[in-house]
């Protein structure tokens, strides 16, 4: 186990030393999260990946061949050494501490935006830089609209969560009248 944690470490680190800006960080993160939920959902590419029986010198032919012109080149290399050591298994851990080790190392916050409705291009934009103004860092953003709220938003920043959402406000009231 702890020898996992010694792989997890090297390959994010190996990941996060190609971002050197903000551009390359959403690129990166997109690409290594397109590849832990395609080997998560299909079978068949877990199982080759995970196949005894298939030459390694193959499953690195063939994974140069489909991603060559996709992947930058320098991520393919490192998920192709990945493969060479039977360490693909563990790329889900190594996407999530490569995300860690890359928010800090650029300035990045992760901001999760939930409104009750969708909001128009101009207002995300205005909202992000808000965002990017009050944290003073590049913001990672992902937008949802969840009709329950009512009204208002919920902003998730990193792990602090602000939420002026109708719902909340109207449950907030509800228990002070009842006394809780």
């Amino acid at each position: 186990m702890k020898q996992n944690h010694k792989k997890i470490k090297i390959y994010s680190e190996a990941f996060c030393s190609l971002v050197t800006n903000f551009q390359e960080f959403q690129t990166t993160k997109i690409m290594l999260n397109d590849f832990v939920v395609l080997i998560k959902k299909d079978s068949t590419i877990s199982a080759f990946l995970q196949s005894k029986s298939i030459d390694k010198s193959q499953k690195v032919g063939i994974f140069k061949n489909a991603l060559n012109d996709v992947v930058n080149n320098d991520l393919l290399d490192i998920i192709i050494v990945m493969v060479e050591n039977d360490d693909i298994n563990l790329l889900s851990d190594i996407n999530k501490n490569f995300l860690s080790l890359a928010k800090a190392k650029l300035n990045v916050a992760y901001v999760e935006v939930i409104a009750s409705f969708d909001m128009a291009d101009d207002s995300k934009n205005n909202l992000l830089q808000e965002l990017k103004t009050a944290t003073k860092k590049e913001i990672d953003l992902n937008f949802s609209v969840d009709k329950s709220l009512i009204g208002g938003l919920k902003i998730k920043v990193d792990d602090m969560l602000f939420d002026s959402s109708l719902k909340t406000k109207l449950e907030n009231a509800k228990l002070k009248l009842i006394g809780v």
